[in-house]
């Protein structure tokens, strides 16, 4: 006896329409965007301030560096040093900088 088209979906393995766990969240390229523009804005924030204000914000070593770079660089150099630190942001929890540069306001 051959399987009626309607069995065929019965037999995919893992395929559970009640398991609500494994929820796919999709995000849209323009929402990556924006959030990685955002944080290319916080970097040209840290980057305006002087090394005593940059003293105050908790930032890792690698972080520091590149702020430090683009606060010497000028003209083209400086937008790629800023979309370098944008990068090195996505890569980190932002929110202690963020809660950093309010108190500094």
């Amino acid at each position: 006896m051959t399987k009626q088209p309607e069995d065929w979906l019965d037999d995919v393995p893992g395929d559970d329409i009640e398991d609500e766990d494994d929820e796919i969240i999709w995000v849209s390229k323009s929402e990556i965007k924006r959030d990685a523009e955002e944080l290319k804005q916080l970097g040209a924030e840290m980057v305006e301030l002087g090394k005593n204000a940059l003293d105050k914000i908790p930032l890792d070593q690698d972080l520091r560096d590149a702020i430090e770079l683009a606060q010497k660089i000028k003209k083209e150099g400086r937008r790629r040093q800023l979309q370098l630190i944008g990068k090195l942001l996505r890569q980190r929890d932002v929110e202690p900088i963020r809660q950093a540069l309010d108190k500094l306001k």
